[in-house]
């Protein structure tokens, strides 16, 4: 795996470059301030997905002053020789995107978020699926300067094994040994829950043998019941029957009697209503005779009945005139004070929009802004932009300015500000030459931006009154437009009302019209009145006819039905009378075969058996319940002897389940994880060592000891002497650091490997050492390592790696 070129845009010092990397070892060089770190972190942004509050604690800070957006774009070639694009953009919006390179451009495959572009990442770089790719970046790969030494100078052991077990993948086995004593805790107190539940249920079931005694007692003594009742029912039936027999003919005789009884009733009931009808009947020959003689008068009044109806009618038709005269007045009245209001509202509103007219015209004229406010006006956007400019220059030069100064103090005695010692850059020249030029450039540069600043901002200051002016002018013309508008809309409403006030006047000269015609049509009810007298006067005369007539007129028109009736009244009485007399020979008959005493007798045996019957069910019903009752009882006892059973089961495999989780954390999950350990801190402490002894050129051991500690070994008077923590130097430390880290590397399987000045408190003959160990890794130098990896980046001021690079990219002033 390769980087083979990194494009940033916008990103912190960066504005835009590209740069290019070959295979092997490449070291960034440059003055503080030039931008190497940030190369390095924006291949951490892009290709692994590191957040850039990482970097700079806000994210805005990560781009280039003034900038909004900002990208970093990494290629990469795998080892299939594939060629890949990982672009990450900055700003609000941002995005991660993937590509490989096709025949003529790169295709961007599609991924639905984040994980899945990360995840794809993990696959194309070798590295590990469990552990998000910044995280790897930012612990073994590509630390940042501040967090080199990490988690090697922890002082807690405990803290320290956490943050290797992590950085290893090794952490989830003691995690899962410490989470699992929750569930063997679990598993035992269930275990006791259940014992105590099987403990209460057992004396529960102790009465059982009791109840199924008393159940089988209770079930023969229902069956004795049940025989000897059903011996009591069978008597029961026979005089059951034979009361029946008796039963249906006292039912008979009582039928009869009631039957020769009712027809009594109904016979004497016809006789008082053939009486009622013989009335009835000659009430309709006195009231056919009345009607004959009321005829004529009655058709007197019906004629003066319906004369009167007439002139109801017409009464009714002179009320409506009378009526539509009226409102016709009403309205006329109305109309003629609305169209006089009209008027006058008119011509009022017409002299108030002459006036305002005038006033319009005059105000036009005072709002023309003057030529030169409006030319002074338009040239505040350029003006505002050149004095950005300005003052963005003159910032840039006050960065540089600080970052010479620095430089200065630093250098002043002559040595390297980073690794104490005569710097090989200016030997031989005195250190103020390397600056004061430079200073001088800065700062008449900056007294020149200081003065255009100056004379920029009176300008955009005298611009920016002319804008506000000019604007209140714009303000004061669009109000002014405003109320023309509304002018003209006035103008028109007045002339809206003209029209509607014109076409009121027909509408009046209509309607006086149609008043004319209404009381012309009034007239001619004059004689109404007198008409109406006349007819109700000859109506009373014949009042009392007409009264006798209609009230006798139905009674003389029923006398042929009510004859009818009469006749068939008398025939139903003697229909009634002979089936009487048949009835009474019936019962005569049945009384002769009926005896009471014997009725009574059977009446009275069924009674007592029914009461001895009763006792019988009643008793076979109480037993059946206390045979159901201590049945359920026993049912129940039992479904607790199968629960006791069902627990007792869950128990043992409880207990089986609790072994196993025993066995399983003392007999694996915590021996795994230490044995993992063991054996990564073996493996990487024989690598580490090999490069430790060519970077501290001396006869000691690198060793990486319990709980990840780092540990010094040599002879001393013949005995082994363990150095560690505070008792190593800071470059024994670093070299130590610099030495497992480059195992650890090798033992995840990274193949690119960023250190940020990794010489940093060694001396010269460390750091020539480390150079060289670098080089014998990049070529394979057996008594060192094998070569691991494709790509090692470096950022370093010191001299010696310039002669076993394979790259040296020079970074200027950003």
């Amino acid at each position: 795996m390769q980087i083979r070129y990194v494009e940033l845009k916008n990103v912190k010092s960066h504005r835009e470059g590209c740069f290019h990397f070959s295979p092997g070892i490449t070291v960034l060089s440059g003055p503080n301030g030039s931008g190497k770190s940030t190369l390095f972190e924006a291949i951490g942004y892009a290709l692994f997905g590191v957040d850039a509050r990482d970097f700079v604690g806000k994210a805005d800070r990560f781009l280039s002053i003034g900038a909004k957006k900002g990208e970093v774009v990494v290629g990469f070639q795998t080892d299939d020789g594939a060629s890949w694009r990982v672009s990450r953009s900055l700003g609000s919006g941002a995005k991660w995107l993937l590509a490989r390179q096709t025949e003529e451009d790169f295709e961007v495959e599609e991924h639905a978020n984040a994980q899945e572009t990360e995840t794809r990442l993990k696959e194309l770089l070798g590295l590990s699926s469990n552990r998000s790719l910044a995280e790897q970046f930012k612990q073994i790969i590509g630390p940042f300067q501040h967090d080199f030494l990490g988690p090697f100078v922890i002082k807690s052991p405990t803290e320290r094994q956490k943050a290797f077990d992590v950085t290893l993948g090794i952490d989830t086995w003691r995690q899962t040994y410490e989470g699992t004593s929750r569930l063997q805790s679990l598993l035992l107190q269930r275990i006791g829950t259940l014992n105590t539940e099987i403990t209460l249920q057992q004396e529960q079931v102790a009465p059982l043998p009791d109840k199924v005694a008393e159940q089988k007692r209770l079930t023969a003594l229902l069956e004795e019941r049940k025989t000897l009742l059903q011996s009591q029912q069978k008597t029961l039936a026979q005089f059951v029957n034979q009361l029946q027999g008796m039963e249906k003919k006292k039912q008979q005789l009582d039928a009869l009697t009631a039957a020769i009884n009712q027809l009594s009733e109904r016979l004497k009931a016809g006789e008082d209503k053939i009486a009622l009808q013989k009335q009835r009947v000659a009430e309709a020959e006195a009231s056919r005779t009345l009607v004959e003689e009321t005829r004529s008068g009655k058709a007197v009044y019906d004629q003066a009945e319906e004369r009167l109806k007439q002139l109801r009618i017409g009464e009714k038709h002179r009320l409506d005139a009378q009526q539509q005269v009226t409102a016709l007045e009403k309205q006329i009245i109305g109309l003629r004070q609305g169209i006089d209001h009209e008027t006058r509202e008119v011509d009022a509103i017409r002299q108030q929009i002459e006036q305002d007219q005038a006033s319009l015209q005059k105000l036009r004229q005072q709002l023309e802004p003057p030529p030169d406010l409006v030319e002074e006006a338009s040239r505040l956007a350029e003006r505002q932009k050149n004095l950005e400019d300005k003052q963005a220059q003159k910032a840039l030069l006050e960065g540089r300015r600080q970052s010479l100064e620095e430089g200065r103090e630093k250098l002043s005695g002559g040595l390297c500000p980073f690794f104490q010692e005569p710097c090989l850059n200016i030997a031989g020249k005195p250190a103020q030459d390397v600056f004061s030029l430079q200073l001088e450039d800065l700062d008449r540069q900056s007294a020149s931006l200081a003065q255009a600043i100056k004379k920029l901002a009176d300008e955009v200051a005298r611009a920016s009154v002319a804008q506000q002016k000019q604007a209140a002018l714009t303000v004061r013309q669009q109000e002014w437009r405003k109320q023309l508008e509304q002018l003209e809309e006035r103008r028109k409403y007045l002339g809206q009302r003209t029209e509607r006030l014109a076409e009121r006047q027909p509408a009046l000269a209509e309607l006086e019209q149609t008043l004319q015609q209404k009381q012309a049509a009034l007239a001619e009810f004059a004689n109404l009145d007198n008409e109406i007298a006349a007819a109700e006067q000859e109506r009373s005369r014949h009042q009392s006819q007409r009264d006798l007539h209609v009230a006798h007129l139905q009674t003389a028109s029923d006398l042929q039905a009510r004859i009818q009736t009469l006749r068939q009244y008398e025939d139903f009485w003697d229909t009634l009378n002979q089936e009487q007399q048949t009835k009474k020979e019936e019962l005569r008959l049945g009384q002769s075969a009926y005896d009471a005493e014997e009725h009574q007798r059977c009446r009275s045996e069924r009674d007592r058996l029914l009461s001895v019957n009763a006792a019988l069910e009643q008793e076979t019903k109480g037993i059946g319940v206390d045979l159901q009752r201590v049945g359920l009882e026993v049912e129940k006892l039992r479904t607790i002897e199968a629960e006791i059973r069902d627990r007792q089961n869950r128990v043992q495999r409880l207990l089986e389940k609790e072994a196993l989780v025993k066995f399983l954390r003392n007999g694996v999950f915590k021996q795994v994880s230490s044995r993992l350990s063991e054996r990564f801190r073996h493996e990487i402490s024989q690598r580490a060592d090999r490069i430790y002894r060519t970077i501290a050129g001396a006869d000691e051991e690198l060793y990486w000891g319990e709980n990840y500690q780092v540990i010094l070994r040599d002879m001393v008077d013949g005995q082994v002497r363990e150095r560690s923590d505070d008792q190593l130097s800071g470059g024994q430390t670093m070299s130590a650091v610099v030495s497992l880290r480059l195992a650890l590397l090798q033992t995840i399987g990274a193949r690119i490997a960023f250190f940020d000045e990794p010489t940093s408190n060694l001396d010269a003959e460390r750091r020539e050492n480390l150079a060289q160990a670098f080089r014998a890794i990049d070529i394979g130098q057996e008594e060192v390592t094998s070569h691991w990896y494709d790509q090692l980046f470096l950022v370093s001021h010191d001299v010696a790696f310039t002669e076993i690079t394979d790259q040296v990219i020079e970074l200027g002033d950003a």
